[in-house]
């Protein structure tokens, strides 16, 4: 007993991952039922198996599961596997050899979702920000120019990710999922996806509000400048998310309203219109061997002109940014406190309430019904 294939879902970052993730997982049970399953387990298991298979940072805390509990898992459930983590899109070639050759005989298929560079440039700068970087916008953009080797095209760039993949699997089990451009209907992702692993895509549950939030610009670079001087202060990764992330950003920078779109500067746009119609042609080429689901079209440079740059934000409006996410953050606070008193008055009403009555055992049950009935 075996699975009949498996599916690795590799991203990329910003490619709407964590909107499929909340698919797969609100609609676990219905999916199990179509005959799929997700090794080790939940999605919590899946980061940390991976996690543990990529090593170095990632492995740097208790894990939950590890690569070979995958590995083992999959080897004893039929059906059809799918993991789902963005973390597997920057694996170097001596550890995807390890995952092919520790899953073979199952047939492996990989999934790399990918969206125009106009859009990911940006989205990605954000992302780092996220990540404790302080590089400035007009940097960022300069290396990704100058640099080929950028991590940023390791695992954006679908043909680079290819090269990688592509010596390990046989040809058409490396799906490029082209990601439709801004205004379309969510579930054309989603529809698009499905149709790549089996899934029937009419699901009953769907995720509510935004799973993945963009800086604005001024917050942009209010963050950029916090990591800046923060130091050997919360350091990456567990102290840096637990307290930065989860806190200021998600409470106060994530928050704020009509913020402004970080596009792409008017020097560099020739640039990444280039860029972009390079890598729909290569792909193109690649035509017998990577399966492209989706419209290559959506992959041409869908350019947002870059109104101001993050740089060009005044102090006074940087000053005004920070204090509107202090109230904002403040606000969260408040919540948070007034949900926990509430638990807790709700924990001691119950506490208080005497206990339910111990049911009377079954002997004496019937001694009593016996003497009712005379």
């Amino acid at each position: 007993m075996t699975a009949s294939a498996i599916y690795l879902h590799i991203g990329a970052p910003k490619t709407g991952t964590s909107f499929l993730q909340r698919m797969i997982w609100l609609n676990k049970e219905e999916l199990r039922a179509q005959g799929f399953f997700f090794p080790p387990g939940n999605r919590r298991m899946q980061f940390d198996a991976v996690a543990d298979l990529r090593g170095g940072i990632w492995a740097d805390k208790e894990l939950a599961a590890t690569w070979d509990l995958v590995v083992e898992r999959a080897h004893l459930n039929e059906g059809v596997a799918l993991i789902s983590e963005e973390l597997l899109c920057g694996t170097p070639p001596e550890q995807i050899e390890r995952i092919v050759s520790s899953l073979a005989p199952i047939p492996v298929h990989v999934i790399h979702a990918a969206r125009d560079f106009a859009r990911q440039v940006p989205a990605e700068w954000q992302q780092s920000l996220r990540a404790r970087s302080s590089i400035t916008y007009e940097h960022y953009l300069d290396r990704l120019r100058d640099e080929p080797e950028q991590a940023f095209w390791q695992v954006q760039d679908p043909v680079q990710v290819y090269r990688r993949w592509g010596e390990f699997l046989e040809p058409g089990r490396f799906h490029v999922l082209t990601v439709p451009p801004p205004g379309a209907d969510p579930k054309l992702l989603w529809h698009r996806f499905c149709s790549i692993v089996g899934f029937d895509p009419d699901v009953p549950n769907a995720p509510e509000g935004m799973q993945n939030p963009s800086l604005g610009l001024a917050e942009a670079e209010l963050l950029r400048r916090f990591n800046d001087r923060l130091g050997d202060r919360f350091p990456m990764r567990d102290r840096y998310i637990r307290v930065v992330r989860d806190n200021l950003m998600r409470d106060g920078l994530f928050t704020a309203p009509n913020p402004g779109k970080i596009g792409v500067p008017a020097p560099y746009v020739p640039w990444v219109t280039e860029r972009s119609q390079q890598m729909v042609d290569q792909l193109a080429a690649l035509s017998g061997e990577v399966d492209v689901v989706g419209d290559p079209a959506d992959l041409a440079a869908n350019v947002v002109d870059a109104v101001r740059l993050p740089s060009e934000i005044s102090d006074s409006e940087l000053l005004d940014a920070a204090l509107e996410a202090l109230i904002r953050q403040h606000e969260a606070i408040e919540q948070r406190l007034d949900e926990r008193a509430q638990r807790r008055a709700e924990e001691a009403v119950a506490q208080a309430l005497p206990p339910a009555p111990r049911p009377l055992p079954a002997r004496v049950r019937g001694a009593i019904a016996r003497r009712l009935r005379g």
